[in-house]
């Protein structure tokens, strides 16, 4: 990087998970020796973000399931026996991610780069890899609270001049008005279709559900991200004796001569590029702008990867001679587009896809589970700055007296002197403190604060 040191990367990075820990969840975490070695549960979640435009490339964001659970609730103002869901889980690691990301674009627009987030990726599991995205030498940086460890992981470049595909100019309501006339099933199918045929000399069809026989084994998923004024994801999954064959067709041997594990990710790695890159022409085409992130590889047999609940995908599944090719894509759209998607994708995959079912059926939780739901995209706001208001106290005055209000009058307020002052966002009581003066500045020193999770709903 040329226009930001690595020193104020590594300081923004620190300073924003030190003080989020704290300051959302009252955990204290410290930074040390990234070379120490650790290693994480085997069961752990990792939050991915690419950026885009003038800085390319990819932050993870990896800690224990069982921390995660922690801070997870710790997070939601709750115990851990009331989480409902992995999906709660998903969420909040997704947002503190976000949190990380979004204050590291930050410092890079300050540097004078340009560029864009994804929403999160998250992948969760027991027994999986990523194969690191091989662009630039990664910074890493290391955070614990006793036994439990948070680890962060940059890998970026620099793309000086790349601002075109990301300048948005487009209101809201037009950006989502133009995704609904993208029919991303049509071209998710033609697309698998024609890239199987014309690179690996595979001819593939689109099939309603997975045959009886059909087991998960050793598998690789390829992922790609939009972000700009479309927010997506596309993956590709398929088990790796068929990558292999996969490989050894698109190069031209025998599977016995592949020579590498690399091998095969590269071709999976060019396979969801080039669909997904079909995939984001349909939406320049439909006039909008976006960036698409360098694939990403996880391998192994106990994983998921999954955008958080901003995105719902749709699943396609294809199949050529016995084996099959799972396929995940989707957008953020408004409530009532996933709701459609959600339906259709139910009435067409019903029998088979029990991953979607259990996805459909968190989404449609009950009375205890919607509360979450009001803040599942908060980590999409988190960075907007707030108004913070320290009320000394209020008094009623009539119109006469207001009138002859000059210099030197005193005006009497109901608080008495000692109480603790209301410290208030967007006019929600969110905490209640004491004055004090420090270094010749007023300020206050916080004797009480509302939940965490009524403290979320005052930025709403």
């Amino acid at each position: 990087m040329e226009k930001i040191t690595e020193e104020a990367i590594y300081q923004s990075i620190s300073s924003t998970i030190i003080e989020t820990f704290d300051a959302m969840m009252s955990i204290q975490i410290e930074r040390f020796d990234p070379d120490e070695a650790i290693t994480l549960p085997d069961n752990h979640i990792v939050g991915a973000i690419h950026f885009g435009g003038e800085v390319v490339g990819v932050m993870s964001f990896s800690l224990g399931y069982d921390f995660a659970q922690e801070v997870t609730a710790a997070m939601l103002g709750i115990e851990t026996n009331e989480i409902e869901s992995v999906e709660e889980i998903k969420d909040v690691i997704g947002e503190l991610a976000n949190i990380v990301a979004g204050n590291l674009k930050t410092e890079f627009l300050d540097s004078g780069l340009t560029c864009v987030i994804s929403t999160p990726s998250i992948t969760q599991g027991s027994d999986f890899k990523i194969d690191p995205v091989d662009i630039a030498p990664p910074l890493k940086m290391r955070f614990r609270r006793d036994n439990s460890y948070v680890l962060i992981e940059l890998c970026v470049k620099e793309d000086i001049g790349a601002k075109e595909d990301i300048m948005s100019k487009l209101s809201s309501e037009v950006i989502m008005e133009r995704i609904a006339g993208v029919d991303i099933k049509n071209a998710i199918v033609n697309s698998v279709i024609d890239v199987f045929y014309t690179m690996l000399d595979m001819e593939v069809e689109a099939i309603q559900e997975v045959p009886d026989n059909f087991v998960e084994e050793m598998r690789t998923v390829g992922s790609v991200t939009f972000a700009g004024e479309v927010d997506g994801m596309f993956n590709i999954q398929v088990n790796d004796n068929f990558g292999k064959l996969m490989t050894a067709s698109m190069l031209g041997m025998e599977v016995d001569e592949i020579e590498s594990d690399e091998e095969v990710y590269d071709v999976i790695r060019e396979v969801s590029n080039i669909i997904g890159g079909n995939l984001k022409s349909n939406f320049v085409d439909a006039g909008l702008s976006c960036v698409l992130s360098t694939p990403a590889i996880t391998n192994g047999r106990d994983f998921k990867v999954s955008p958080t609940n901003v995105i719902k995908p749709a699943r396609f599944l294809f199949s050529h001679e016995g084996h099959i090719i799972i396929v995940e894509a989707g957008v953020k759209r408004d409530e009532s587009a996933n709701e459609k998607e959600e339906d259709q994708a139910e009435t067409e995959a019903r029998s088979t896809d029990d991953t979607a079912a259990g996805r459909r059926q968190s989404v449609a939780a009950s009375g205890e589970g919607k509360e979450l739901d009001q803040f599942k995209n908060i980590g999409l706001v988190l960075n907007i700055p707030l108004q913070v208001t320290v009320e000394l106290g209020r008094s009623k005055k009539r119109i006469n007296d207001v009138l002859r209000l000059g210099p030197g009058s005193v005006v009497e307020l109901d608080q008495m002197e000692g109480e603790p002052v209301d410290i208030l966002i967007n006019q929600t009581l969110i905490a209640k403190g004491h004055v004090v003066v420090e270094k010749e500045k007023y300020g206050i020193r916080i004797s009480e604060v509302v939940s965490r999770r009524e403290r979320l709903k005052s930025i709403r």
